[in-house]
């Protein structure tokens, strides 16, 4: 049997069909037509916030008018400056032509609002950003990508950029990359009290004389203590990384591209500012957003200076060598730094490398728990180390909720992360703790070592802190009974791209699994994404494979899982869609509601000189909780050449309205024939559909063939067929329910 469904081609080719027996979920998506909701040819990693009444902002970034050239060192090439970019819709609403907006089209959303302004400055030093290939110059105010976080009715957007006025910016030279001298980074924020409308002139929060990146930012509005009913005080904090001696290229072990912030020097902190918040009178923007100078939150710079190596590749502005007295360094570094806040108690984890002097070149995984406004009182600067420490850990994650949606004793957090013997690229597990209770290191179960917050290597390897749960050790046939495998039981599979969900009792877990790297390495093998459910009576569920793929030569790539956010306190004030005080039971929310999106790339080895080229995107969701999904659908159409396109969708950033029926999404979008890269967008619906009528005359039995030939589903929205698998492919069901069987599809691109 052999569906296929790609786009591109004029119709359905259904080549057979056969009679669906099984129960089918009620279930469907749909999704509308996508489009480019940025305006240049440079869009870049677009961010998707919904408001609480509705309104959607995109955050991303672009090259405005007049742009100079810059060179990305992440990318390995030279392009025009970016600056970060806002736009908003409201769907709803009425534009000025008197037509109702649904957001659904480009006309809808408001032009583009330029928050960064710094693509057309100049830095105040010369560079030599060509090295080999050209002359030194001034350099523009380049930024990197766009974070954006909603608290209430603040929204808070953060950046590095290569534009640092008024401090000691430095450079570093890769001669790697043509001898290129590049800037440091500095860290921006912004904060809007509009929904995206207005932003704040961008607040410089470091100099450039470390180089700055990881920025993210969290909060809570509405914790004012004098009046726990006013949605309009409350704390917001930032966080990002910096490294003394300029960003280090990757190497090569791991699925990134390197040039992330993972790769740091000795004497790299993680920085830490936040800012008191107070709405409560509009006429008095100066107490909106009242911002505290940044501090130092970790201790691995500890007063010592110099350099990496025996040369100097550090420069300032004039071109000179920065003396090596003036360079700090240490034997530890903090890299990729996450943030959060719950009530007003700041949460950071971070993976830090362990300081042991060439003894061992894993990592730690490192936690603090502290009032937002005392970051360094009491040791708060030394991170409870609550990964195994003989292993190495990274790529940490967590998700938090309030004591009121916890319920007592329930879970506040849940802290995951990327833990094995191994270095960068090799075979690891996903580790597990949750925060039962209360959010410290007392709260944690399994439990932590107390005397976790120490600096000294001897102390730190010697710790008996109980593993946290390996939840994706023998993923297809893993129960309860392997939460407390070693992470090299099975020294051939890996996980990895942890993404998790929390939500009252119910916390899921979901991240992306081969169960052996070799074979992966030969396309024998791919990765998939599995999800697991902790529920705090029931525990852990076994894991669940929810995309499928059954296409060795394409994996999993950048997978999200989200829930659906609060109720609106306006329209919804008791979350209850049938109160009669709920006014519009779209902003009631249902909490049994699960999406999952991620995207495709094709699976090569990992020393092929170009990497995986990325595919496309898709999308499911679940209304029981993650027991079943809905059948998988293509939220992108443009899905790759593997499928005939010359375009390419990655990295999508979707969300949802509360009571999960309609979700919007972001993604990036390549031209690969031009390189042209958009930020597109799309909305899709949650529907119900008709179950399947029951053939009125008894089927025959059939003789089984050997081997047994299944539907399984391929990635690209077709079928493959595949000996020894359960006959089912949710495509199939999606098709004859909806009655699409022989409908045409898309044009391969607009615009």
């Amino acid at each position: 049997m052999k569906l296929n469904i790609r786009h591109g081609k004029k119709a359905f080719a259904l080549t057979a069909m056969a009679v669906v027996t099984a129960a089918i979920a009620a279930t469907a998506i749909t999704v509308k037509e996508p489009f480019a909701v940025s305006d240049g040819v440079m869009g870049d990693k677009p961010k998707l916030q919904r408001a609480g009444d509705g309104t959607l902002v995109v955050a991303y970034g672009d090259s405005p008018a007049g742009a100079g050239m810059v060179y990305d060192v992440k990318a390995a090439e030279e392009r025009t400056a970016r600056d970060l970019f806002v736009k908003t819709c409201k769907p709803g609403t009425t534009r000025p032509d008197a037509v109702v907006r649904t957001c659904d089209v480009k006309a809808d959303w408001s032009a583009a609002l330029n928050v960064s302004k710094s693509a057309t400055l100049q830095s105040t030093g010369i560079y030599d950003w060509r090295g080999t290939l050209g002359d030194p110059t001034t350099y523009p105010g380049d930024i990197d990508k766009a974070n954006i976080k909603t608290s209430g009715p603040m929204m808070v957007l953060t950046w590095v950029s290569k534009y640092c006025p008024g401090g000691n910016q430095r450079a570093i030279q890769y001669l790697e990359r043509d001898s290129r001298v590049i800037p440091f980074s500095c860290t921006y924020t912004s904060y809007s009290t509009t929904k995206g409308a207005t932003w704040s002139a961008p607040i410089q929060l470091s100099s450039g004389e470390r180089d700055a990146i990881q920025d993210a930012s969290s909060g809570t509005i509405g914790t004012d203590p004098a009046n726990l009913t006013t949605y309009n005080k409350g704390q917001i904090n930032i966080s990002w990384q910096e490294d003394p001696q300029g960003l280090q290229l990757g190497e090569a072990d791991g699925p990134g591209d390197g040039a992330s912030g993972a790769n740091v020097n000795g004497g790299t902190d993680v920085w830490y500012a936040y800012a008191t918040v107070d709405l409560s009178v509009p006429s008095t923007p100066v107490d909106d957003f009242v911002l505290t100078p940044a501090v130092r939150l970790t201790d691995n710079w500890q007063g010592l200076y110099g350099i990496n190596g025996s040369v100097n590749y550090i420069y300032d502005g004039a071109g000179v060598n920065v003396a090596e007295t003036l360079i700090e360094k240490g034997q530890a570094g903090a890299a990729r730094p996450n943030i959060g806040m719950v009530g007003t108690t700041s949460i950071i984890a971070y993976e830090e490398t362990k300081g042991s002097v060439g003894l061992d070149d894993g990592k730690f995984i490192r936690y603090h728990a502290f009032p937002y406004n005392t970051p360094l009182v009491a040791g708060n600067n030394v991170g409870c180390i609550i990964s195994d420490p003989t292993k190495n850990a990274r790529r940490v994650r967590f998700l938090t909720q309030s004591p009121t949606d916890a319920g007592t004793g329930g879970i506040q957090l849940g802290i995951f992360w990327k833990e094995g013997a191994y270095d960068k690229g090799g075979p690891s597990d996903i580790r597990v703790r949750r925060g039962m209770g209360g959010l410290q290191r007392a709260n944690m179960v399994p439990a932590v070592d107390a005397a976790c917050a120490t600096s000294d290597y001897a102390t730190a390897i010697a710790l008996t802190s109980a593993k946290g749960d390996n939840i994706s050790s023998q993923a297809p046939i893993a129960t309860t009974a392997n939460l407390t495998d070693d992470t090299e039981l099975n020294y051939t599979e890996n996980a990895l791209a942890h993404r998790g969900v929390l939500r009252g009792q119910d916390m899921w877990i979901g991240y992306s699994y081969t169960s052996d790297l070799v074979k992966l390495w030969a396309q024998l093998d791919n990765y998939n994404f599995w999800i697991r459910k902790f529920n705090v009576t029931t525990g852990w569920d076994n894991p669940k494979n929810v995309t499928n793929i059954a296409d060795k030569n394409i994996n999993v790539r950048e997978p999200r899982i989200f829930g659906t956010p609060k109720s609106n306190q306006t329209t919804c004030p008791t979350g209850i869609p049938t109160d009669p005080t709920t006014t519009n039971v779209a902003d009631c929310q249902n909490p049994n509601v699960v999406y999952l999106a991620w995207g495709t790339q094709t699976n090569v080895s990992p020393y092929d000189p170009v990497g995986g080229q990325d595919l496309g995107e898709f999308i499911t969701v679940s209304q029981d909780s993650a027991a079943t999904f809905a059948p998988i659908v293509k939220l992108s159409t443009v899905q790759g050449v593997v499928y005939g396109d010359v375009e390419a969708a990655y990295e999508s950033q979707p969300v949802t309205r509360p009571d999960g029926t309609r979700f919007y999404a972001v993604w990036n979008q390549k031209n690969l024939t031009t390189l042209a890269t958009v930020a597109e967008y799309v909305s899709g619906d949650v529907v119900q559909v008709a179950d399947p009528v029951a053939p009125a005359v008894p089927v025959a039995p059939v003789t089984p063939v050997e081997p047994a030939t299944a539907v399984v589903y391929d990635g690209g929205g077709g079928c493959t067929t595949a000996p020894g698998e359960a006959p089912f492919d949710p495509v199939l069901p999606l098709l004859a329910a909806l009655g699409l069987a022989g409908l045409g599809v898309r044009r391969l691109r607009r615009n």
